[in-house]
């Protein structure tokens, strides 16, 4: 009797790093003469990319032109029913459906695995963008995101701030996201502002942090600033304005 034993889960692979799919039979002995297939399923195609012929002890393996160098057996593993596939450089586009058909004379079995691809995404930074209002604008930049991240912004205490924030996530031609997340920081509030990036699949996060002096704060706002200039300039327009009344007034008089 052979049986493979059926995944767990899905497998999570990160782009540019290799993954392991597994396959594990359940024998006592591993028949040498067996025969291996794996199949992947896109979103737009199938492809038988690699077998393994144990009649064939000359060339066992075929490799599809697609994965070229980028799968390979643990042959050595066979005898203890470990069946497996490494699957090198992971790629956006490997995200789908892999079977794993086992033959061994007239008995066949096979199973289904999902792979899931993510991103890491690169490192975090946060800049001042200069007065806003009564506040400071803060701007976060990240890159190479996948899939969508969350995004949070957050004071020195871990609580959350969501007042003025905007957050934008362009999925960039090679299918990963790029993060600009922009937020305005009070007067009054904690100084201490970090903006972590979250990737749910993997559970891992990159976070940058900074800490606003009060000086950078405008002393006045834009509005103040404006009525400051403009009343000056409206006391001497009424001024000369009662100076030439008065002159008049005067010439009249004479």
């Amino acid at each position: 009797q052979y049986k493979i034993i059926p995944p767990e889960g899905p497998v999570i692979g990160v782009v540019g790093r290799g993954v392991i799919l597994p396959c594990q039979l359940k024998v006592d002995i591993t028949p040498e003469r067996l025969v291996v297939q794996w199949t992947f399923t896109g979103s737009t195609a199938r492809t038988e990319m690699i077998s393994y012929d144990g009649k064939n002890p000359h060339n066992p393996v075929l490799e599809d032109k697609a994965y070229q160098g980028r799968t390979e057996f643990f042959q050595l593993e066979f005898i203890k029913g470990n069946v497996s596939l490494h699957l090198k450089g992971v790629q956006l586009s490997d995200r789908g459906q892999y079977s794993c058909g086992v033959f061994f004379e007239n008995w066949y079995d096979e199973v289904v695995l999902d792979l899931h691809v993510a991103a890491e995404g690169g490192e975090v930074s946060v800049f001042l963008d200069g007065p806003v209002g009564w506040g400071i604008g803060l701007t976060c930049k990240s890159q190479g995101w996948f899939p969508e991240p969350e995004v949070v912004w957050m004071n020195s205490k871990g609580a959350v701030e969501m007042d003025k924030v905007t957050t934008q996530n362009h999925r960039t031609s090679s299918g990963v996201f790029d993060v600009l997340s922009s937020m305005t920081l009070q007067p009054g509030s904690d100084k201490e502002v970090s903006c972590r990036i979250t990737n749910n699949l993997l559970n891992t996060s990159s976070e940058s942090r900074v800490l606003i002096s009060g000086d950078f704060f405008p002393s006045t706002s834009p509005w103040m600033r404006a009525f400051l200039v403009m009343f000056p300039l409206s006391a001497a327009v009424v001024g000369f304005a009662v100076y030439k009344l008065i002159r008049e007034y005067l010439h009249l008089q004479h």
